[in-house]
């Protein structure tokens, strides 16, 4: 659609329901377009959306002169296995994932991609000096802080954020990790399974702006078990501490 360069950034979005979205994010886009002399090309991952997010995604990516592309996945729902697909699917140079619902703004892409350098990837950072969350219960940023806390201690990973959903990596750097999209945290996966150099970018997360949050106690349970599956692969079968243990069980009984 539309493109006389051949882009060298794929970004993925997965969706499901996110057409009441589409058209403000995708303005967005197309404002950063005409900012950013980087050619870059979207890939929408939709599991089926039965309110027209497919045909909003076509239609507004010919109206805002975008290249886009849609990828349906019938059947399936999950916003972890949908960045997977995307990642798998990508073949430029650089692929960034990052959310439709308007809680990670696109005019911070150019930012990720500078501060790149000669690192594997960048990561918009809630929780680097600088982030900062808006519009989030105490009880949303508890049980946040305490996931984050889970991940960082139980797989030694330095990352400020390593569970953000808003990441940018050169696509030859994860090809060879098995990442499964369990839990919703696929930057953990990568973070988790090989040690790869990224960068931080502090950022405002803003809010979803409409449609259904995706935080369900099915996806902290599975998240649960994917930082125990990737403790386990790290350290043997000694298995997680004691004290990962525990504070996983406490963040399900108080969710």
């Amino acid at each position: 659609m539309g493109g006389d360069r051949k882009a060298a950034l794929t970004v993925v979005i997965p969706t499901y329901n996110e057409r009441v979205n589409i058209d403000a994010l995708f303005g967005e886009f197309a404002r950063l377009k005409k900012a950013w002399p980087i050619p870059f090309d979207i890939l929408i991952v939709d599991d089926g959306s039965p309110d027209g997010t497919r045909e909003a995604a076509y239609n507004l990516g010919q109206r805002y002169g975008l290249d886009v592309r849609v990828h349906v996945r019938p059947g399936s729902r999950g916003l972890g296995t949908a960045i997977v697909a995307g990642l798998n699917l990508c073949d430029t140079f650089l692929v960034c994932a990052m959310d439709a619902d308007l809680s990670h703004p696109p005019i911070l892409i150019p930012t990720l991609f500078e501060r790149l350098n000669g690192f594997d990837g960048t990561v918009a950072s809630r929780y680097a000096v600088g982030g900062r969350i808006a519009d989030w219960s105490l009880h949303r940023r508890i049980i946040s802080r305490v996931a984050t806390r889970i991940a960082k201690s139980a797989l030694d990973i330095r990352c400020a954020d390593p569970l953000s959903g808003y990441f940018l990596f050169r696509t030859a750097s994860f090809r060879g990790i098995k990442i499964t999209g369990l839990g919703n945290k696929p930057l953990l996966e990568i973070l988790g399974r090989q040690g790869l150099g990224v960068f931080e970018v502090p950022y405002e997360f803003r809010n979803r702006a409409a449609g259904e949050s995706k935080l369900t106690m099915r996806a902290i349970l599975e998240y649960i078990l994917l930082v125990l599956r990737l403790h386990w692969t790290q350290r043997g079968p000694l298995g997680p501490s004691k004290e990962t243990i525990e504070t996983a069980v406490a963040v399900t009984r108080n969710s």
